[in-house]
């Protein structure tokens, strides 16, 4: 019987090539793209769960309330200690702190070839990271490697790169900022799974005395280090946080603040690691994380393309049944009952569904390179042919064809054998309204991925392109180490005599990078009167605001003290004076650390920060001695020469330095690089279900079409035209589809306002949307149904009649 059921539908399938190759090659595309998603949406989900004890270990985090509320990553040194000193329930802690970003270390080779690269991927750690993270060592001892001072463990990337390959056990490293020399003591491999955790080399604690000073390290009301806990086996998460708030009343008592501001401002959390990646917007951050609405919103994209394909299927399915109507009222006819025909059709559509499947394994190994290139990490084909990835993708397709061959299937039986046998159509209304709902339903998911696209399209541009408030464009950073500085007067001298360069300034930070926290306030304050008590802080020079093209919005910019700074000078952005309710700010006594001086100026609100979030109080510092980089704005089209000139002077006069730059305008683009990924990766799959419902629309018009061919051939000869004809065999179709227009608008239009409401800055959804998207899903069917109208329509009446 099965081989009687495989014979039929390969004859069947081989009689309706062009059918058969619309629903084989449009389900093959659905199975492909929903595969894709799956292992986008398993990617991102299976953050920080390779680690073995995964389940145990939380982050700490630290809550502040208040005046200025904020949720930070970062926690004062001391806590993890105290913490694992206060409670049984934790096996293990772990504190990493950052290097400072940008570390310059060198290596000098036996014949006194020197290497010298810049690293940003440093961590100090204590030893109970080795266990806790499953660290694997390729060489040294995993129980020792930090325990001792001036101690550092590299990842085999990062040894193959000093060292090529010569054993680096032992080998030392210089810290050329602080001139410490750092022992080789292990060498681990990378995890080979995705992790928050993002680091080339990790300092053992005990060096840290050569970085930090006692007072910081004790300092509990700085958050400035990682802290993580395992918990015991039998220890209780909530039980745990149940004596945060005691613990805590003790913790920051020596601030001086009593127990009641204590238990309303400041709060612990834990953090289950498994959720930081998708679940953690938090201040200071190890790592730019992803959200779990993207998750949400790919596995909707999956869902509907699976569903789009499948509805191809149906209606393409039952509108090719009509043709064997004479074939099932014969098998009824000589005893054939309800269920061996819905059993025979269900096998069919297992075929179908399996040469989709073949095709859509081979369609989603060519486009793994370019899902790759779309969003910035990928897989190779051979992480699918797993067990486990193998059975449900059997599993996938064993649903697809049950759901794609039931409807079908159902339909052939409930045909009656006698009208059947004289091959008579039974076009009843519930099959027309079943079609005609399934096509509606396709384009109602098309014209909602195109007016999505459209959506994320003109965010991005709102991104890439908004005035921030200063001058990006042709604007070079040089990283300024140590020695740099050593030759800082003699560099700007030459600086200077180019005439390529327009203007040069130092800051700290660079827009676009993580503005620090720090305590700054008026001196006088009103009593009672709720003001922050800090705000982001920013060191530069005098020349900072001409060089960025930064406005003054009342008072004046900096007077030039270096090199020496006897009168400390502040000026605030627009945003601090109404957060600190100042009214007359020029003039103002202003205390940022430990410096105390006078307010000069205000500038304009400019955005220092990412667009997701609003400008926030910004104080700018005169001290030129804190800046960690120098900008360089580059007239006209010199930019090329100006960096060669640049590069030659770092070398010339700072020749144990190495010259790293960036264009300040490609920095600021890196913001959005989760979102330009994301946009890329939902504009190809809406490509996808875009194409797929057109295959489905193609299929059905030239079914339609060639249903119709003697009415066209009578029709012309009755004197229709071609415009006519084509437009007699599309209205139905473009009805339809203007009817998923009028339905799906309304929807996208809801969904893509409530993303949009997640951005401090985003645009307004105009008419012209409505309307773009409305014409090019329309535009998009007619172009589809035309092709195989105009195609009928210019066929000669006499072969048109001649059709039987």
């Amino acid at each position: 019987m099965l081989q009687n059921y495989i014979k039929i539908a390969w004859r069947n399938l081989w009689k309706n090539k062009t059918f058969s190759s619309i629903n084989i090659f449009g389900l093959a595309i659905g199975i492909a793209g929903a595969l894709l998603i799956g292992f986008h949406i398993r990617h991102e989900l299976s953050y920080d769960k390779g680690f073995s004890k995964a389940d145990r270990i939380y982050r700490i985090t630290f809550e502040s309330t208040g005046a200025d509320s904020r949720h930070w990553a970062a926690t004062p040194p001391p806590l993890g200690p105290a913490l694992h000193q206060q409670f049984p329930q934790i096996e293990q802690s772990v504190r990493l702190h950052r290097l400072f970003p940008y570390q310059l270390l060198s290596h000098t080779g036996p014949k006194g070839e020197v290497k010298r690269f810049e690293e940003k991927g440093g961590l100090f750690a204590n030893a109970d990271v080795i266990t806790m993270f499953d660290l694997a060592f390729v060489s040294g001892n995993a129980k020792t490697a930090l325990t001792e001072a001036n101690a550092i463990v590299v990842t085999e990337e990062m040894a193959a790169k000093y060292f090529g390959k010569t054993d680096p056990l032992g080998k030392i490293i210089i810290d050329d900022r602080n001139k410490l020399p750092l022992k080789v003591t292990g060498v681990i491999k990378a995890f080979d799974f995705p992790t928050h955790l993002h680091f080339d080399y990790l300092v053992s604690i005990p060096t840290i005395d050569r970085y930090l000073d006692k007072r910081s390290m004790e300092n509990i009301d700085w958050s400035g280090f990682y802290h993580y806990v395992m918990l015991r086996k039998d220890a209780s998460k909530e039980k745990l946080e149940a004596g945060f708030p005691s613990f805590a009343t003790k913790f920051y008592a020596p601030l001086g603040e009593s127990e009641s501001q204590i238990l309303a401002t400041r709060h612990l959390h834990l953090q289950p690691i498994k959720d930081i990646h998708l679940h953690s917007k938090l201040e200071k951050d190890m790592s730019t994380n992803s959200d779990i609405t993207y998750v949400y919103i790919f596995a909707m994209a999956a869902l509907f393309i699976l569903l789009v394909a499948t509805i191809n299927f149906i209606n393409i399915s039952t509108a090719l049944a009509f043709n064997r109507m004479k074939e099932i009222g014969l098998r009824k006819v000589v005893g054939a009952t309800r269920t061996q025909l819905i059993r025979q059709f269900l096998s069919e559509s297992f075929i179908v569904t399996l040469l989709a499947s073949s095709l859509s394994a081979l369609l989603f190994k060519l486009s793994i390179p370019f899902y790759t290139n779309l969003a910035g990490e990928g897989f190779a084909f051979s992480d699918v042919l797993t067990l486990p990835n193998l059975a449900t993708l059997v599993l996938l397709m064993l649903i697809v064809a049950f759901f794609a061959g039931l409807y079908p299937a159902w339909f052939v039986a409930r045909f009656n054998p006698v009208v059947s046998l004289k091959g008579k159509r039974m076009l009843g209304q519930s099959v027309n309204i079943v079609r005609k709902g399934l096509i509606v339903f396709q384009f109602v998911v098309s014209v909602f991925m195109i007016f999505s696209t459209i959506i994320v399209y003109r965010q991005m541009q709102l991104f890439h392109n908004r005035n921030l408030g200063f001058d990006k464009d042709q604007v070079i950073s040089i990283t300024m180490y140590n020695q740099m500085w050593e030759k800082f007067g003699a560099l700007t001298d030459q600086m200077t005599k180019n005439p390529a360069i327009a203007a040069f300034a130092t800051t700290s930070t660079l827009p676009g990078e993580r503005f620090g926290s720090y305590p700054a306030s008026p001196l006088h304050r009103a009593t009672g009167e709720s003001i922050p008590d800090g705000s982001r802080v920013l060191w530069s020079d005098e020349k900072l605001f001409s060089a960025l093209g930064v406005k003054l919005k009342e008072g004046r910019a900096f007077y030039k003290q270096f090199p020496k700074i006897d009168n400390p000078e502040f000026i605030l952005n627009e945003a601090a004076v109404k957060s600190y309710r100042l009214k007359n700010p020029v003039g103002e006594t202003f205390v940022v650390g430990a410096d105390t001086g006078t307010v000069v100026g205000v500038v304009k609100d400019f955005n220092f920060a990412s667009l997701h979030s609003k400008v926030e109080p910004l104080v700018i510092q005169y001290n030129p001695y804190w800046a960690n980089y120098m900008l360089v704005k580059v007239r006209g089209d010199q930019v090329s020469q100006t960096l060669e000139f640049l590069k030659k002077q770092v070398n010339t006069l700072s020749p144990s330095s190495k010259f790293t730059y960036s264009f300040l305008d490609e920095n600021l683009e890196k913001l959005y690089a989760s979102e330009n990924r994301m946009g890329q990766v939902f504009n190809g799959f809406a490509g996808l279900a875009i194409l797929i419902s057109c295959l489905g629309l193609f299929g059905l018009s030239a079914y339609s079409a060639k249903l119709r061919t003697k009415e066209v051939g009578v029709r012309k000869v009755l004197g229709a035209s071609v415009g006519s004809v084509t437009f007699l065999l599309s209205k139905d179709f473009i009805l339809l589809v203007a009817v998923a227009v009028v339905i799906s608008l309304p929807v996208a239009w809801w969904v893509m306002e409530k993303w949009l409401d997640s951005f401090a800055y985003r645009i307004s959804v105009s008419w012209d949307v409505f309307l773009l998207a409305g014409i090019s899903a329309m535009l998009l069917a007619l172009v589809t149904i035309s092709f195989q109208s105009v195609k009928t329509a210019l066929i000669n009446p006499v072969k048109n009649l001649k059709v039987d």
